[in-house]
């Protein structure tokens, strides 16, 4: 397994192919009722607290997953890709939203309502399958995030997340990718105060891991950044 695939496995999700695949008799009750939903940056989908309605599927764009403190602080713990599903964790558990997701970037998102999914789920034994090793891996997923808080440094979280997030916002086509996030979002992603943020991403200009333009970052040296994130 290659460094790219080992931190994907280590800390993406697993739910891309929830659907493909399936009996045309499944996708036409999931598709009964779908709708696409632009949504532009900044844009709350869905709410912690709420009650879930539905699921969530990133056809473009990136959205947010993060958790609110009773400061009013954000912790960022995780960034969907275009064709991973969100929502459906409160939905089965049949509790309120624990999070919030909001977009990243300018998205669609595909809009499955409840009683669909659930019928959909009571139907297909395939889709309930997927469903419980999706929600296996992403249990391992919060367990590498949880050991990257308390045992990491910022400087390892940093590079760490930096990997990361080319991960998620590689294209197939691209050579080089352009990370866009706001350095806000990407300190609270980290888990350290944004001056912190700042002066480690100078420190990786200055050694040539990176380098940026505006709120873009370019990895420069993948190699250089994974040994200094001292994950693999």
């Amino acid at each position: 397994m290659t460094d790219h695939s080992l931190l994907h496995n280590k800390f993406s999700f697993s739910n891309q192919d929830l659907i493909q695949g399936l009996p045309k008799s499944i996708v036409t009750i999931l598709e009964a009722n779908t709708k696409t939903i632009q949504f532009l940056a900044g844009t709350t989908i869905f709410q912690e607290g709420e009650s879930p309605t539905g699921i969530f599927r990133v056809k473009k764009g990136k959205v947010k997953k993060f958790t609110t403190t009773n400061f009013g602080t954000q912790h960022l713990f995780y960034i969907c890709r275009e064709d991973e599903y969100l929502g459906y964790h409160a939905l089965l558990s049949e509790e309120l939203y624990a999070d919030t997701a909001t977009a990243l970037t300018a998205s669609e998102i595909e809009y499955i309502p409840k009683k669909d999914f659930l019928k959909a789920i009571d139907a297909s034994h395939l889709l309930s399958q997927r469903l419980l090793r999706s929600l296996s891996h992403e249990f391992g997923v919060f367990i590498n995030a949880t050991k990257l808080l308390a045992k990491y440094t910022v400087r390892e979280r940093s590079a760490l997340n930096l990997l990361i997030l080319e991960d998620k916002f590689r294209l197939a086509s691209e050579v080089e990718v352009e990370i866009k996030i706001n350095r806000d979002d990407l300190s609270n992603m980290v888990g350290t105060a944004k001056e912190s943020l700042v002066r480690m991403l100078k420190d990786f200009k200055d050694e040539k891991l990176i380098s940026t333009n505006g709120r873009s970052i370019f990895i420069k040296d993948y190699e250089g950044l994974l040994k200094v994130s001292n994950s693999v």
